[in-house]
């Protein structure tokens, strides 16, 4: 038998490699399928395959940040937290983690809350902390709800008598002065005492007014990883008490918030898949789309801000004769309520406690396949889409994207996050955060220039080290750095603490890139592409190159290179094949964290399954040039058709800052003999002239791509672009004001010719 098989593999060796390619034809011909794209891969062929990842659950990597820098803060929000929020915390043991975990200890000089580190941040100097310069003005240990002092002093809320003064005891036991409260009521601690924190150095040692450079402090909330994770593992077991289970789903409709990231770390902890929406679905205008949602998650278990905000899900969860989920709200019901806040859930758990070992374990062994969020697209293209990202695609995305939010760099220390929860960033970042310890610093009206503005450079020890822009932020705030350099007498604001910025959310040209890095002289400016569909395709290889070195497809910025785990491809829609390099195409990518369909199959005529595995049309009109790097050009559905001739926007919008500097918007305006013509909207013309700005685009991209038409905002009746909640500007709204516009110009013109003749 055995010299029989011997031979059998003797013939199989021999004959494979001659008659291989005729009996894979065989197969294709029994089978019926043929393999896609026979281009061969090479050089000369835009398709560029990134390798793989080794998967770990998404709980492992956030695990990394737990171990490392267990009282280091994870998140600090610059907005008072809630009273149930404090109650919950309090419930965590805030000083011990479960005993498998071997955590370092904490060292003795840990009182100025950071350890200093290479790369900056927190560094002991004199007693006191200091962060780029400036003194720290206040504790990193958490300020609402820290049970015990980070040496072992009393927790910061046991107030004790001295002299007829109420004091509250300070990190290292030193005495700080209760004073009036910042928000001009008494927010009470854990304990119950009223906290207002005096002006004093990370000792608690008090500065005189000479050795003060920052004034005081706004409203901060801080949790530590131990209280976080001790928090999460509070509420995972009430839930559990309350009936919850693993492989379920959550619909969460809040702010950001600590809430939020306790209700997230909990749901890595439980397997259960958690989806946000904007609040605002619950106001009575948002009412249909609610109740879409509701029938089509059918979630047990659900998120509002309180009992009355739940309101609007009670009457639609009756209407559509769903099964009640459990009810959860940030703050406690004032009456008698279906709804639960977190703190009443944890309680819960108190009575019915969790095996927290178990618990730990089961997350560590969570399912790749597993639906980890579910995420809706922002509509921009119509209704929005629902975006299921697995286990095993985040886990490759905090795998690809370890390089951007890195302790190493120091941009994780305090890593600025502005977009709602059911924005796809907010939830990528604030794991990448986590994963290197670092600290998610939130902030609660969104993405607002003037609070990343007060975020680098406000008077408070917390400062960025890392933030996202878009192109249209990367404007406003050049001018809020400038008015506040005009209100501080000429000085300039001090923007050391960033590490690094990530410019995205729509194309970047280069000057965009180099007005960023004027702004930022110390900082790392990089480009990242992200989508809702599948975050971390590419990666950027230019972190330690000047602006001026970065190659350019004229003046668009390149996205990168395809990231480990990720497929990368140029699509040649005409000849059904893969592009040539250099050449234009749909951008295409695979494998890595793409997701496979969109919720309820919708729009799956953008996904093909193919030889190598299930592509993604992203609707891109990219380019991959020789060396392998990757150019959008923008949207395939924003091309400008002008007598047959495919114009991108883009080329033109770059075209324009460059020689103007200043913003600019094209949109199609049509045209009754070459069907449309490219219009440009400039945030301002800054001295040049219309006719100088055509005749700049004529000459730098030819006649193709002359332009129709331009105007000033102003003239539009606009005073800035709008833009959407991710802060993209709405192309279809600029392009409804030009409309508005040129039907008045034609009307003016006719008045005019009426009352001529």
């Amino acid at each position: 038998m055995l010299g029989f098989l011997a031979a059998v593999a003797a013939f199989l060796l021999f004959i494979w490699p001659i008659r291989a390619p005729l009996l894979l034809a065989l197969v294709s011909l029994v089978t019926g399928k043929q393999e896609d794209d026979e281009t061969p891969a090479s050089d000369e062929v835009a398709e560029i395959d990134g390798g793989a990842w080794k998967h770990i659950s998404i709980f492992e990597h956030v695990e990394l940040g737990l171990k490392k820098n267990p009282d280091e803060p994870a998140v600090i929000c610059m907005f008072p937290p809630t009273a149930a929020l404090q109650e919950l915390v309090g419930r965590a043991r805030g000083d011990q983690l479960h005993a498998g975990y071997a955590l370092s200890p904490l060292p003795g000089n840990h009182s100025n809350g950071f350890i200093d580190r290479e790369n900056g941040g927190f560094a002991k100097q004199n007693g006191t902390g200091k962060l780029n310069g400036a003194v720290a003005a206040q504790q990193t240990a958490p300020l609402w709800n820290h049970q015990n002092g980070l040496n072992g002093a009393n927790s910061i809320f046991e107030a004790t008598g001295t002299n007829g003064t109420d004091c509250v005891n300070g990190i290292n036991g030193y005495q700080i002065d209760k004073k009036p409260s910042l928000w001009g009521k008494a927010h009470n601690g854990v304990n119950g005492h009223a906290v207002a924190l005096d002006h004093n150095g990370i000792h608690g040692i008090i500065e005189t007014s000479a050795q003060r450079t920052v004034p005081s402090p706004v409203p901060i909330f801080t949790l530590t990883y131990r209280q976080l994770h001790e928090s999460a593992l509070k509420l995972a077991a009430g839930l559990l008490a309350n009936g919850a289970r693993p492989d379920t789903t959550i619909l969460m409709l809040i702010p950001n918030g600590g809430e939020y990231t306790v209700l997230l770390w909990a749901c890595l902890l439980l397997r259960i898949t958690y989806v946000s929406v904007d609040p605002s679905s619950l106001d009575i205008s948002g009412f249909t789309a609610l109740k879409h949602t509701l029938q089509s998650l059918k979630p047990q278990l659900v998120v509002a801000p309180d009992a009355h905000g739940g309101r609007a899900i009670d009457v639609a969860v009756n209407e559509l004769e769903l099964p009640q989920p459990i009810k959860l709200c940030l703050s406690k019901p004032t009456s008698p309520s279906d709804w639960k806040s977190l703190s009443t859930i944890a309680s819960d758990g108190d009575k019915n406690p969790a095996d927290e070992a178990a618990l730990i374990s089961s997350a560590k062994r969570d399912r790749p396949s597993r639906v980890h969020y579910l995420l809706f697209t922002s509509g921009t293209s119509g209704m929005p889409k629902g975006c299921p990202l697995t286990v095993a695609g985040m886990s490759h995305d905090l795998h690809s994207q370890s390089w951007l939010v890195d302790s190493e760099s120091g941009a994780a220390r305090f890593a600025l996050q502005q977009a709602h929860n059911s924005r796809a960033i907010c939830p990528l970042q604030t794991l990448q955060t986590w994963r290197a310890g670092g600290c998610v610093l939130m902030t609660e009206r969104g993405l607002r220039v003037d609070d990343v503005a007060e975020a680098v450079c406000g008077a408070h020890p917390y400062r960025a080290t890392f933030i996202v822009l878009s192109p249209p932020m990367v404007h406003e705030l050049a001018a809020e750095l400038a008015a506040r350099r005009v209100k501080g007498s000429g000085v300039q604001p001090d923007v050391g603490s960033v590490r690094r910025i990530q410019v995205g959310g729509d194309a970047v040209t280069k000057d965009i890139l180099a007005k960023c890095a004027a702004l930022f002289p110390q900082a790392q400016v990089c480009v990242n592409h992200g989508m809702s569909e599948g975050p971390g395709i590419f990666a950027w290889p230019f972190r330690d190159m000047r602006v001026s070195d970065i190659p350019f497809f004229g003046e668009i910025c390149p996205i990168g290179v395809a990231a480990p785990g990720a497929l990368v491809r140029v699509w040649d829609a005409d000849a059904k094949r893969t592009a040539k390099r250099d050449q234009l195409g749909e951008l295409h990518v695979c494998r890595g964290s793409v997701i496979r369909s969109y919720w309820r199959g919708r729009a799956s005529e953008s996904f093909t399954d193919e030889r190598k595995g299930r592509w993604f049309n992203t609707g891109d009109v990219a380019i991959v040039k020789k060396d392998g790097l990757v150019f959008i050009l923008g949207r395939k559905k924003d091309m400008i058709k002008r007598a047959g001739v495919g114009i991108m926007p883009a080329a033109i919008e770059s075209c324009i800052e460059a020689f103007t500097g200043a913003q600019t918007i094209v949109v199609p305006v049509q045209h009754h003999v070459l069907g449309a013509e490219p219009f440009a909207v400039l945030g301002s013309y800054n001295g040049k002239t219309g006719e100088e700005i055509k005749e700049h685009v004529r000459t730098l991209l030819g006649r193709d791509y002359a332009l129709g038409g331009l105007a000033p905002l102003k003239q539009l009746g606009l005073l800035e672009f709008p833009v959407n909640p991710t802060h993209k500007v709405m192309k279809s709204e600029v392009q409804r004001e030009v409309e508005n516009y040129l039907k008045r110009r034609l009307r003016e013109k006719s008045t005019v010719k009426g009352a001529s003749s």
